[in-house]
Parts: structure tokens; sequence; C-alpha cells
């Protein structure tokens, strides 16, 4: 940054100033302009288009880029207002670095910025000696901005690799073997139904729940791609779930022909065996760490939300293989510990962490994010699915009895927040909406399930320090 702090400082020279008014006077009234067609490429691009094409996006980015252009080109005649300059540019950078904006997107940006001024200065009036300080000056600032933003973008990128590398470390060591035996028990379930359902006279196609939507199906294509993407066991029991659904095509279009089904099963078992025994496998590799887990709950803590957000929202981005959030909340948790003591307290929140790892899908991730606060990841769902599956967990707390030492027994209940990613970049804006329900739902009178509205539909803004 020293390169670029000096390069800065000596543009915004005193002796600049007209310079600067120059370029200014040339620039903003086109301001709009270049906003326009750089939106206009950037779209061209498809895979730039997945991080712009979001309505929310296109209703604020010509303005947002319009003032951005202006405000580059202003005078700053100090070196505290050039530090404010630099800090902003490095906020731009950490919101690329957020959404995963990769960074040749942001040196293409760039350059359509950079082209477009250079074409309006040239066909300017200024004389041949301004028009190259003007120049100068354009390409110089741009280039000392652009590396202020991707100097910040960098820095996220490594932090998110860190991130992504250690939630891979961690969570291969602990908890997996849970999951592996809990996805063995349920293929083995999920093939006997199979059959069963094959056999009956009144069997109908329609009803089967695919391979891919099956427990087996939504944790390789949600948790398992997140920690064993570089590992043999994650390309095989991705080659077998495609067989596996190949397979029972197969099985369907056979269901006249009873050798031809009988073959087709035989080969479904087999390989429905295959991924039991990879799993097993996996399971005997677990080794328990304590890094990045609540030591209480033993869920995940905070440290790896982003991973997970930023990989469900690549997905989704991507496959538009859609996810939503539920935000838990105990309802007067603080009764619980003032009546009880915070031992019991903290029973509490044990049995409840127990309950929703019991209950939700293996694909599906629960994190606790301090206090009575629980957060819950869930694939490959529409919004009905994920109301559904929070109202299952509000009644299933209404009808617990919670067990505290010497053996009382006593209930409580939760508010819960949901909201479905509808398509945005940030995915901090759906962990908002989904607060914002939950709120909502707490200030409707607690023990209920209230789902995000969309943003222009929202109408009332709740005081969160109102309610406690």
């Amino acid at each position: 940054m020293l390169v670029c702090d000096k390069i800065l400082n000596n543009i915004h020279h005193v002796k600049n100033i007209t310079l600067f008014e120059q370029v200014s006077i040339i620039i903003s009234p086109h301001s709009e302009e270049i906003a326009k067609k750089f939106y206009k490429e950037m779209l061209s691009n498809e895979k730039a288009a997945n991080f712009l094409n979001h309505d929310d996006v296109k209703k604020r980015l010509t303005a947002s880029m319009t003032n951005w252009i202006q405000s580059v080109f202003i005078y700053r005649e100090n070196s505290e207002a050039i530090n404010e300059f630099k800090k902003y540019q490095f906020k731009i950078g950490h919101v690329h670095g957020k959404i995963g904006l990769p960074v040749s997107f942001v040196n293409f940006g760039m350059y359509i910025i950079k082209q477009n001024i250079s074409q309006l200065l040239i066909a300017s009036d200024l004389s041949r000696e301004d028009l190259g300080a003007a120049l100068t000056l354009a390409n110089q600032i741009l280039d000392c901005t652009l590396q202020v933003i991707n100097e910040s973008y960098e820095g996220d990128l490594v932090t998110n690799e860190k991130d992504s590398h250690a939630f891979k470390v961690q969570f291969s060591t602990h908890n997996l073997a849970f999951d592996c035996e809990r996805l063995r028990t349920s293929l083995s379930d999920w093939m006997r139904d199979l059959l069963l359902n094959i056999q009956h006279e009144s069997f109908d196609s329609q009803s089967l729940l695919t391979i891919r939507h099956s427990n087996f199906g939504l944790w390789v294509t949600h948790k398992a791609k997140l920690f064993l993407s570089n590992r043999p066991e994650y390309i095989s029991l991705t080659e077998l779930l495609d067989k596996m659904d190949e397979t029972i095509h197969q099985i369907l279009n056979s269901l006249d022909n009873e050798a031809k089904k009988q073959k087709y099963l035989q080969a479904l078992n087999t390989l429905v065996n295959q991924a039991s025994w990879i799993l097993g496998d996996i399971a005997k590799e677990i080794i328990n760490q304590d890094n990045g887990r609540d030591p209480l709950t033993r869920l995940f803590n905070r440290r790896y939300l982003d991973t997970v957000m930023r990989h469900e929202t690549a997905s989704s981005l991507k496959a538009g293989c859609m996810f939503g959030i539920a935000i838990i909340d105990i309802d007067f948790f603080k009764k619980v510990n003032d009546s009880y003591g915070h031992n019991n307290g903290d029973r509490v929140l044990v049995q409840l962490a127990e309950m929703l790892t019991r209950d939700v899908r293996a694909g599906d991730f629960i994190f606790r994010l301090g206090g009575e606060e629980f957060l819950i990841v869930l694939g490959g769902v529409s919004s009905k699915v994920i109301k559904r599956v929070a109202e299952k967990i509000c009644m299933t707390m209404r009808n617990t009895m919670f067990k505290l030492a010497d053996d009382k027994l006593i209930t409580v209940t939760v508010s819960i927040g949901t909201a479905l990613h509808d398509g945005h970049p940030d995915f901090q804006r759906t962990i908002r909406l989904a607060d914002e329900a939950l709120y909502q739902a707490k200030h409707n009178g607690r023990n209920q399930v209230m789902a995000a509205l969309q943003p222009s539909k929202t109408s009332t803004t709740i005081n969160k320090k109102q309610i406690t």
C-alpha cells in the first residue's frame, strides 16, 4: 500500500486542483451513462450476471456506480480526506469478497470504466498538453483505487480460504461419525421402503422419494461437498448417487418385466451397499477436535457460518438450488436462568441442541449463535418446507419436558424466524431477513414461527431493544 499511498498523495497535490476540476467537469455529466455501459457490459458476461442479475442489485447498481465515478475525481485537500477515500474503497473490496465475486470481474469492471473515461477525455476540447495530464491523472487514480479494492478483497479471500480449510478439517473430525452412521441406516430404510412400495399393486412412482431428495442425497450435495471435495470418497459418493438415480429410472421403466426389474433392483442394492461401506470407512477416520465448536452444545459456533453460507449461496447462484435460514430463540430464557440457575439453563440448551440434531435432516447445518439463539441452514428447500420444519421444531418444543437437576421437569417454548434465499449474492441479507422475522414472532407473542416478508412488502419496523 505504500506505493499507492505515495501516488494518491502526489495526485492530490495543490498543483492538480485545476486538473481535477477539468476532469470532473468532463466526466461528471456522463457518470450515469458510464455506469449504464458498465452494467450492460457486465451483464453480457454470464458468470458475472449471476452476481448482478438480482432485481435489488439492478435497482441500486446504476445509482451507486454513478455516485462512485463522480466521487473518484473529487480533489481531496488533506491526508484525512484521502484516508477516508481509501477506507471507502476498502469497504467496496470487502463487499466484493463477502459475496465471492471473482477478482477477475473486478478488474474487468475497472477496465470498462477506464476505457469509457479515456474516450470522454480524448473527445473533449482539452489541449494536447492538458489531455496527456488528464489521462495520466485518471489512470493513476483508477489504478490506485483498484489496488485498494483488490487488497481488501484478497485479504478477505485469504481469510475465507483459511476458514473454509479449517471448516473442512474441523467438520471431518467431529460428529461426522454420527452423520455417517445415521445415513447408513437411512439408506437401508430408503431401500426397504422402495422394495415394499414397488411390490404394492397401487404403487405410484410420483410419490416415490427420490434418492437425491433422501437424507443421503441431500447430505452428499450439501455437506459432503464442503469437507470431502478433494477426497476420493466424495467422488465415489457422487458417482454412486448418479448411478443410483439412473438405476431407479431403469427399475421404473421395467415394472412390467419381472426379470429386468429384479436385475436392476439387485444392481441398486449393490450400489446402496457400496455407499454404506464408504460411509463406514469415513466414520472410522473421525477424530474429535474442539476448534470451531460450541463447547456446551457441541454445535458449530459462528466461525464457520460464513463458510457454509458462501457455499450455499454459490450453489444457489450456479444451480438454482435454493436454501433457507431458520433462527431459533428460546422464549424468556432469562427467567429459566433466574428461576432454576445457570446450570439448569445449560441443561436446557444441551437438550435443545440434541433435539435439533436429531430432528433436522442430515444435509442441514446447525449453529449456536450465542446465548439462547440457534441458526439452521437448510439446503434444497422451498419457503413452505422451511416453515414446515420450523413449525415442527416449535411444536416439539411445546410438547417436550426438559429435565433439570434433581429430575425436575419444565417446559420451554421458542420463537422462530425463517427466510428463503432469493438469489441475492449477499447472504447476510437472508440472515437479516430471518432475524427480522424472529423479532416479529417475538413481538407477536412468542411461541410461533414467522416467515420473512420481502423487503418491499415490509410495512413495519420493530424496535429490537423493546423485546427481550
